[in-house]
């Protein structure tokens, strides 16, 4: 990533589209990512492809409300796609940097520049997500 600058993570909620949510240069708590999320308890993922660009800086991780199904959430179709086994995903997801370290708890923002790559890449991959 770049050594400095305003980072972001792109929320993608189940309604569609993508926003950017300004977070720390110096990193993201998981107290910050379920205040995003409103909830009590995340569930991180690492999404399995992502824009070729990213590889060897990062890797791509989302996170969820652990509890959204229980909590009635709407299914997010993207979140469900990223998944791969056929069980949906509810409510909105952050996207974030993470170290490729599957044992590091490190969460970093994306770049200005990382967020439109990705967010151009999300709408090519799911068109019909992004007209919402």
């Amino acid at each position: 990533m770049e050594p400095s600058g305003e980072r972001y993570l792109v929320r993608l909620p189940a309604s569609g589209g993508a926003e950017q949510i300004s977070v720390p240069e110096a990193g993201v708590s998981a107290a910050l990512l379920a205040e995003l999320l409103h909830t009590d308890v995340t569930e991180r993922m690492r999404l399995p492809v992502m824009p070729q660009v990213f590889a060897g800086r990062f890797v791509l991780c989302y996170f969820i409300d652990a509890r959204g199904g229980e909590r009635a959430l709407p299914v997010n179709f993207a979140g469900t796609c990223f998944y791969h086994t056929g069980c949906p995903i509810y409510g909105d997801l952050l996207l974030a940097a993470c170290s490729g370290d599957s044992g590091s708890p490190a969460v970093s923002g994306l770049t200005a520049s990382d967020c439109e790559t990705l967010t151009a890449w999300l709408s090519a991959e799911f068109p019909v997500f992004f007209e919402r």
